[in-house]
Protein backbone atom coordinates (compact mmCIF):
# COMPACT_ATOMS: atom_id res chain seq x y z
CA UNK A 1 0.00 0.00 0.00
CA UNK A 2 1.26 3.48 -0.87
CA UNK A 3 1.38 6.43 1.52
CA UNK A 4 0.81 9.85 -0.06
CA UNK A 5 2.15 11.66 3.04
CA UNK A 6 5.52 9.97 2.54
CA UNK A 7 5.49 10.69 -1.19
CA UNK A 8 4.86 14.40 -0.55
CA UNK A 9 7.43 14.54 2.28
CA UNK A 10 10.16 12.95 0.15
CA UNK A 11 9.31 15.15 -2.84
CA UNK A 12 9.52 18.31 -0.71
CA UNK A 13 12.95 17.27 0.60
CA UNK A 14 14.22 16.80 -2.97
CA UNK A 15 13.71 20.54 -3.50
CA UNK A 16 17.11 22.09 -2.70
CA UNK A 17 15.74 25.37 -1.27
CA UNK A 18 13.24 23.62 1.00
CA UNK A 19 15.89 21.13 2.12
CA UNK A 20 18.28 24.00 2.87
CA UNK A 21 15.79 26.09 4.88
CA UNK A 22 13.68 23.35 6.50
CA UNK A 23 15.55 20.15 7.27
CA UNK A 24 13.84 16.75 7.43
CA UNK A 25 13.45 16.85 11.20
CA UNK A 26 11.60 20.18 10.95
CA UNK A 27 8.79 18.73 8.82
CA UNK A 28 5.96 17.05 10.72
CA UNK A 29 2.88 15.06 9.82
CA UNK A 30 -0.42 16.34 11.30
CA UNK A 31 1.28 18.46 14.02
CA UNK A 32 4.71 19.77 14.87
CA UNK A 33 5.90 18.44 18.23
CA UNK A 34 5.52 20.72 21.22
CA UNK A 35 8.95 19.70 22.53
CA UNK A 36 10.67 20.97 19.37
CA UNK A 37 12.21 24.38 18.77
CA UNK A 38 9.49 26.65 17.37
CA UNK A 39 11.80 29.63 16.87
CA UNK A 40 13.09 28.23 13.55
CA UNK A 41 11.01 27.74 10.42
CA UNK A 42 9.07 24.47 10.24
CA UNK A 43 6.45 22.77 8.09
CA UNK A 44 3.38 20.63 8.79
CA UNK A 45 1.81 18.31 6.20
CA UNK A 46 -1.75 17.43 7.15
CA UNK A 47 -4.36 15.42 5.27
CA UNK A 48 -7.70 17.24 5.41
CA UNK A 49 -9.80 14.25 4.37
CA UNK A 50 -9.21 10.54 3.99
CA UNK A 51 -8.49 9.48 0.40
CA UNK A 52 -11.70 9.30 -1.63
CA UNK A 53 -12.46 7.67 -4.97
CA UNK A 54 -11.63 9.90 -7.91
CA UNK A 55 -12.87 8.29 -11.11
CA UNK A 56 -14.85 5.05 -11.19
CA UNK A 57 -15.60 2.78 -14.12
CA UNK A 58 -17.41 -0.55 -14.24
CA UNK A 59 -17.94 -0.38 -10.48
CA UNK A 60 -14.19 -0.07 -9.83
CA UNK A 61 -12.20 2.76 -8.33
CA UNK A 62 -9.76 3.91 -11.02
CA UNK A 63 -7.85 6.52 -9.01
CA UNK A 64 -7.87 8.31 -5.67
CA UNK A 65 -8.33 11.95 -4.68
CA UNK A 66 -6.29 13.43 -1.80
CA UNK A 67 -6.59 16.80 -0.05
CA UNK A 68 -3.73 18.19 2.04
CA UNK A 69 -2.85 21.35 3.90
CA UNK A 70 0.79 22.37 4.12
CA UNK A 71 1.66 24.94 6.78
CA UNK A 72 4.94 26.81 6.90
CA UNK A 73 5.58 28.73 10.11
CA UNK A 74 8.43 31.00 11.13
CA UNK A 75 9.48 34.49 12.13
CA UNK A 76 10.39 35.83 8.67
CA UNK A 77 7.23 36.47 6.61
CA UNK A 78 9.04 36.90 3.29
CA UNK A 79 11.03 33.71 3.76
CA UNK A 80 7.75 31.81 4.31
CA UNK A 81 6.47 33.08 0.96
CA UNK A 82 9.61 31.89 -0.83
CA UNK A 83 9.27 28.42 0.71
CA UNK A 84 5.54 28.23 -0.04
CA UNK A 85 6.27 29.05 -3.69
CA UNK A 86 8.62 26.06 -3.75
CA UNK A 87 5.99 23.90 -2.03
CA UNK A 88 3.47 24.91 -4.69
CA UNK A 89 5.87 23.92 -7.47
CA UNK A 90 6.48 20.53 -5.85
CA UNK A 91 2.75 19.94 -5.37
CA UNK A 92 2.04 20.94 -9.00
CA UNK A 93 4.67 18.43 -10.14
CA UNK A 94 2.78 15.76 -8.17
CA UNK A 95 -0.50 16.69 -9.88
CA UNK A 96 -2.02 18.81 -7.10
CA UNK A 97 -3.78 22.12 -7.59
CA UNK A 98 -4.03 24.80 -4.92
CA UNK A 99 -7.46 25.36 -3.36
CA UNK A 100 -8.71 28.86 -2.47
CA UNK A 101 -8.81 28.21 1.29
CA UNK A 102 -5.82 28.70 3.53
CA UNK A 103 -4.30 30.94 6.14
CA UNK A 104 -1.87 33.87 6.03
CA UNK A 105 -1.55 35.36 9.50
CA UNK A 106 0.66 36.60 12.29
CA UNK A 107 0.19 34.56 15.47
CA UNK A 108 0.90 37.09 18.26
CA UNK A 109 0.71 34.60 21.14
CA UNK A 110 3.60 32.53 19.69
CA UNK A 111 5.26 35.39 17.75
CA UNK A 112 5.44 33.75 14.33
CA UNK A 113 3.80 33.89 10.93
CA UNK A 114 1.84 31.04 9.40
CA UNK A 115 1.17 30.51 5.70
CA UNK A 116 -1.09 27.48 5.22
CA UNK A 117 -2.15 26.38 1.76
CA UNK A 118 -4.47 23.60 0.68
CA UNK A 119 -3.97 21.29 -2.26
CA UNK A 120 -6.15 18.69 -3.94
CA UNK A 121 -5.19 16.18 -6.58
CA UNK A 122 -6.01 12.84 -8.13
CA UNK A 123 -3.59 10.01 -8.61
CA UNK A 124 -2.91 8.65 -12.10
CA UNK A 125 -5.42 6.18 -13.53
CA UNK A 126 -5.01 2.69 -12.07
CA UNK A 127 -2.97 4.13 -9.18
CA UNK A 128 -5.44 3.42 -6.40
CA UNK A 129 -3.57 1.47 -3.71
CA UNK A 130 -3.84 4.06 -0.89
Amino acid sequence: MKDMLTIIYESLLQNSLINEKITAERIGYYVYGEDKDHTKMFMIIEPLDPPVPGVSASNQEMNVQHTFQIDVQGTDRKELKVIQKQVKEVMLSLGYGQLPEGLDEWLPDVKRYVDARRYRGNTQLYDNNY
